[in-house]
C-alpha cells in the first residue's frame, strides 16, 4: 500500500504577506533554511514563492529585489493536495506540472496549509524517483537555453497560438502560422515550435490562449492544437509530433517538438493545399514544380511507390 503525503511532508510552514519585498522574502528563507514560503493575505492563501521563482523571475530577469513585491513574483495558481493523498498520486501530479513543491491543504479548512511536500521528500522514500527528478532538471535547463536562442532552421518562436494581444481577439492567421511551421518542420529536418515566446525571446506564456477556450486550461489547449494538426495536416503525421508544457522562468509555454516526416506533409487551409519547407528561420511555400522536385529528392522511395500505384 502506498504511503500518504501526511507521512512524508514537512510540517514547518512559514507564511508572509504578498506586499513584502523579494529581498525580505529571501532573508526569511535563508534565516529558516527553507526553499519556499506560503504567501498569505488577510483571509486566504494567495500563492507560493520558491527559490526557483526568485532565481528565474527576479535574478535572471535583472529585477531589483528591494523594489519588487512578493505578490508580483509568487505562483498564484496553487496546485495542492490533501494529506490523505498517496505519494504515488502526488509525485505524478508534481512531475506532470513540473513543480518541486506541493502545498498540503487542510480538507476542513481550505485556506489552512498543513505542510509542504517536495520532490526531495518523495525521493527519500521512493529512490526510483531520483531519475525522474534529474530528467526534469535537465529538461528545465534545456528549455531555458532554447528560449534564449534566435529563430533558426530548427526553432520558431510564436507569442500565441490564436490570441491577438494587440487587438484583444482571436486571430486565425496566428493559428495558421503555427500550423505552417509544423508542416515545414515535418517536410524538412524537424525542429521546435515554442508557443508563448515572442520573437524578442521574451517569455510571455499562454494564459491568454487558455482563456479563449471554454475550459480555460492546458488540456483544452492541447486537445485543440492536436485536433487542428490532425484535421489540417493529417493523423499520419501525429506520430512525429510531441507536445509538452514547460515553464521557463515560471511561465507556462507550449513546446511542439517535430521530427522529420517519412513522407510529404501538406497543410489544408481555406479549401487549398499548401506544401511548406523550412528555409533558414522561415517557412517557405513551394509551388507545384518546386514541390515535385523536392519530394522526389527527399522521399524517392515514397514517390516511386506512389507513381507505381497511380500508373
Amino acid at each position: 500500500m502506498s504511503m500518504l503525503v501526511k507521512e512524508v511532508m514537512t510540517r514547518e510552514i512559514i507564511a508572509i504577506p504578498p506586499d513584502e519585498t523579494i529581498e525580505s522574502a529571501a532573508v526569511t528563507m535563508t534565516h529558516y533554511g527553507i526553499s519556499c514560503l506560503i504567501i498569505k493575505g488577510e483571509t486566504s492563501v494567495q500563492g507560493i514563492l520558491t527559490e526557483r521563482d526568485v532565481l528565474t523571475r527576479v535574478v535572471a530577469q535583472g529585477e531589483d529585489p528591494k523594489k519588487l513585491k512578493v505578490g508580483d513574483v509568487m505562483t498564484s495558481e496553487l496546485i495542492s493536495v490533501k494529506p490523505e493523498t498517496s505519494i504515488d498520486e502526488a509525485s505524478k501530479l508534481m512531475l506532470k506540472n513540473r513543480i518541486k513543491k506541493l502545498p498540503i491543504m487542510d480538507p476542513d479548512q481550505p485556506d489552512r496549509v498543513l505542510g509542504i511536500l517536495s520532490l526531495t521528500d518523495i525521493a527519500l522514500v521512493k529512490p526510483q524517483l531520483i531519475k525522474e527528478i534529474k530528467k526534469l532538471e535537465t529538461e528545465e535547463k534545456d528549455i531555458q537555453r532554447l528560449v534564449r536562442e534566435p529563430e533558426s532552421q530548427h526553432l520558431e518562436l510564436k507569442a500565441s497560438l490564436r490570441y491577438n494581444s494587440r487587438q484583444h481577439c482571436l486571430d486565425p492567421d496566428l493559428e495558421f502560422n503555427c500550423l505552417k511551421t509544423v508542416c515545414a518542420f515535418l517536410n524538412s529536418e524537424g525542429g521546435d515550435l515554442l508557443i508563448g515566446v515572442n520573437d524578442r525571446n521574451r517569455v510571455v506564456g499562454i494564459k491568454h490562449d487558455y482563456k479563449t477556450f471554454n475550459k480555460n486550461n492546458r488540456d483544452a489547449f492541447e486537445n485543440y492544437l492536436v485536433n487542428q494538426i490532425s484535421r489540417k495536416i493529417g493523423n499520419i503525421h501525429l506520430k512525429y509530433i510531441t507536445v509538452t508544457f514547460p515553464k521557463p522562468f515560471g511561465k507556462e509555454i507550449c513546446r511542439v517538438n517535430v521530427q522529420p516526416s517519412q513522407e510529404p506533409a501538406f497543410l489544408y487551409h481555406k479549401s487549398r493545399q499548401y506544401f511548406y519547407v523550412r528555409a533558414g528561420n522561415g517557412s517557405r511555400p513551394f509551388n507545384i514544380s518546386e514541390s515535385a522536385r523536392y519530394m522526389i529528392e527527399k522521399w524517392p522511395d515514397v514517390m516511386t511507390s506512389t507513381m507505381d500505384i497511380t500508373a
